[in-house]
């Protein structure tokens, strides 16, 4: 929250800014629809309520009222945020496992959405990275290490990745992968083995993982687009004709391919054979995350998401399609679309 203020001299009707939305509250109900982007604020130290940033404050009819960074919005004390919300507004990853939504945000944890509303996780977690769901666990990278748990509420350190920090998971098979930015390891789902390369291809800042037919891929902040093929490693990057050396994530594409994104030349499409097919359609979009949604390959940017408008927040950083449509993880909260 930006802004808070009132133009009812009752304060009837409170109004909130985010960087990208205007928030109206009136009797009990929040309504925001799109608003141009706010200028930049002037930096200074935030005063703390309740052991939170406040970032906005409005004296109107003699209610005050609080905006906070992860506390909801207060009047006179009391909370007017509904329970039951997200655990974080800055989303990084998605998964459904037990047939519920799992969000995993920076900062902020993890919480599971039952009966239409968020409850918090507990766990020895808190800035999540990726989530990763197979049949029968979920896998939670995160900044303090990659845990497992079967049940949704007791979760296990895998000791078999040794770096504390594990940025992104892909699966395949009996096989999950994870990075850190120094190493890729393999751990076999059904057993104790457990790979291990560090520094491929010489990159030394991993990114994400994505495996695609035969291939596996890496995306990298030094070495561009990585491909395994049979445990050999080749460096895809500018010189090779990619719009950028600078890669933050990689989706599989058709026949052993995949889609990467740059850190802000757009996204490009290269074979199975490391050849570029094809550019994305914006080549100045500093890339975040990509999706395949059904057969379509989503490209969530920091200026926001294709075709998709009214977002929380512009910086979109995790996607998943369920029964009820393609949720969107931004920086500034989770919509729901058809």
């Amino acid at each position: 929250m930006l802004q808070i203020w009132s133009n009812d001299q009752n304060a009837q009707i409170a109004h909130a800014r985010t960087r990208e939305a205007d928030c109206a509250l009136e009797s009990e109900s929040v309504r925001c629809t799109a608003a141009p982007a706010l200028p930049p604020s002037i930096p200074s130290v935030a005063p703390l309520f309740h052991g939170v940033r406040e970032t906005a404050r409005l004296v109107a009819g003699g209610r005050t009222i609080v905006a906070t960074a992860g506390k909801g919005i207060w009047s006179n004390d009391q909370i007017l945020t509904p329970d039951g919300q997200i655990c974080g507004n800055h989303v990084e990853a998605l998964a459904e496992f037990q047939g519920r939504l799992w969000v995993g945000a920076f900062d902020g944890g993890l919480c599971v959405l039952e009966n239409g509303r968020f409850r918090a996780v507990a766990g020895p977690f808190r800035m999540i990275n990726d989530l990763r769901a197979t049949a029968n666990a979920l896998y939670v990278a995160s900044a303090e290490g990659l845990y497992v748990t079967r049940d949704g509420r007791r979760f296990r350190r895998e000791n078999r990745i040794r770096e504390r920090a594990v940025n992104h998971l892909a699966v395949s098979g009996r096989w999950l992968f994870a990075t850190s930015p120094f190493a890729l390891y393999a751990v076999r789902l059904d057993g104790q083995i457990v790979k291990l390369w560090r520094k491929p291809a010489g990159s030394t800042a991993l990114q994400s993982v994505a495996v695609s037919g035969p291939n596996l891929w890496l995306a990298s902040e030094d070495a561009g687009v990585i491909r395994m093929r049979r445990g050999r490693f080749e460096a895809y990057d500018r010189a090779w004709g990619l719009p950028s050396s600078w890669t933050v994530d990689v989706a599989a594409a058709s026949g052993g391919g995949v889609w990467a994104a740059t850190l802000r030349n757009g996204s490009v499409h290269l074979d199975a054979n490391g050849r570029v097919v094809e550019l994305g359609p914006d080549p100045r979009a500093w890339g975040l995350r990509l999706y395949d949604d059904r057969g379509r390959i989503r490209f969530g940017t920091q200026q926001g998401l294709e075709g998709v408008a009214g977002l929380p927040d512009p910086h979109v950083h995790a996607m998943l399609r369920t029964r009820d449509g393609l949720w969107i993880g931004t920086e500034g909260g989770l919509v729901l679309r058809d």
